[in-house]
């Protein structure tokens, strides 16, 4: 499965939960004729949302071999140290895992 497929798969399984709230997080540059555009954080993660407790949740996806890059892992550091729920997802069932540990009630 590609990391877009996994993605996909991520958003089936809970992006329409009541539990909680999860969407697609763009980074990236765009050009609008002559002017560039920037979009999102450096490092932020593929999905980001919200818990029931006012939490945030980001989950970063990555293939079996992939690695996370080191502007990842500081913003993993940077929503752990505010007490959001970071999640680095290889399958639909460690997003279900880490969420039950981070004591999100999916029901």
């Amino acid at each position: 499965m590609t990391e877009k497929q996994l993605q996909n798969a991520i958003l089936r399984a809970f992006g329409t939960l009541p539990a909680l709230r999860l969407w697609r997080a763009n980074v990236g540059v765009a050009r609008m004729g002559r002017r560039v555009v920037r979009f999102g954080v450096a490092g932020q993660a593929d999905l980001t949302g919200i818990l029931p407790d006012g939490r945030r949740l980001e989950i970063e996806v990555k293939s079996p071999s992939g690695r996370q890059a080191s502007a990842q892992r500081s913003y993993q550091a940077m929503i752990e140290r505010f007490h959001g729920v970071y999640i680095l997802a290889r399958s639909v069932e460690d997003v279900r895992r880490q969420l039950a540990a981070a004591g999100v009630r999916l029901e």
